[in-house]
């Protein structure tokens, strides 16, 4: 029925996979859980390994680092059941009827379903530009995910067929941060019947400020060459539409002048002990008008 796909690198990853199996249990349902090791080390390896010893689950190692999209491949490739229930590692499920959730939309008209992202409360996130950005633009209740469901599409957490996604991930070109926009726009394109709940996990793995603005800085490089090679006719992507009404009110180069002239004070503010998520948009368009304007 249910095969549960974890990819992880450098991650203790055992109380996820705990938590998960009891509940599958609890639901009395054929199911497996495979976990895919993609390079880590072995501190974590020996963290994990125990894994093999529960019920209808794996523990695979691989021992060369093969990137988020071919990892996700591989556990698709190796899935003996229809649906996938894709989570990554630094997520833990909110709710104690988590696959239960899930499950009663497997035999429903839904094609891909998406349980959404939750951040636990803790003052000392505040300084985390990965947490705030994460709680403003992420946690977004399922009603609201539904008006444009190729908007938010995050694959952290989330239900799919098996058929559907081997075709889809297959035309994959990319091993960059930001693929989900690949995703949503192939989900899109093939006209995917998704569907959002609420059922999230929260987002456990808060990166270090710097490294989560480069992340994002990577994410909009891929949106700006995927946007030149006109692959983006069909999209609900939010900086691209906002892109495009710069342009149409010839405010393009006014924006670039002050993107040119503000940024270091902007990557400051970014990345600095009280996090600006809204700098970090606008910033984000600067960044993308300055690729655009090499073309």
């Amino acid at each position: 029925m249910l095969s549960i796909l974890i990819p992880t690198y450098n991650y203790n990853i055992y109380d996820l996979v705990l938590d998960l199996h009891n509940k599958c249990l609890k639901e009395r349902i054929n199911f497996e859980i495979i976990c895919l090791e993609d390079g880590s080390n072995s501190t974590f390896i020996n963290l994990n390994k125990k894994i093999n010893k529960l019920s209808n689950c794996q523990h695979i190692i691989n021992p060369n680092n093969s990137g988020r999209i071919l990892t996700r491949l591989k556990l698709a490739n190796l899935a003996k059941y229809d649906w996938l229930l894709y989570l990554d590692a630094d997520v833990f499920p909110k709710s104690n009827d988590f696959i239960l959730n899930y499950l009663q939309h497997i035999n429903t008209n839904s094609e891909a379903v998406f349980g959404g992202f939750a951040y636990q409360k803790d003052t000392k996130n505040k300084t985390s530009l990965r947490y705030l950005y994460g709680k403003k633009y992420e946690q977004v209740n399922a009603d609201i995910r539904n008006k444009t469901p190729y908007k938010i599409i995050i694959s952290a957490n989330f239900l799919i067929k098996k058929a559907l996604y081997l075709s889809i991930t297959k035309q994959f070109k990319t091993t960059s941060y930001g693929a989900d926009l690949i995703f949503a726009t192939h989900l899109m394109q093939h006209k995917v019947n998704v569907h959002h709940i609420n059922n999230e996990v929260y987002h456990l793995g808060l990166e270090d400020n710097i490294v989560f603005f480069n992340k994002q800085k990577e994410a909009v490089n891929l949106l700006h060459h995927l946007n030149s090679q006109n692959k983006l006719i069909t999209h609900q992507n939010s900086l691209l539409k906002a892109y495009k009404l710069v342009k149409k009110y010839r405010l393009k180069h006014l924006y670039l002048f002050l993107f040119k002239r503000f940024e270091p004070t902007l990557q400051r503010l970014i990345v600095g002990a009280s996090p600006k998520t809204k700098l970090l948009q606008f910033y984000k368009l600067g960044y993308f008008i300055s690729l655009q304007q090499t073309r």
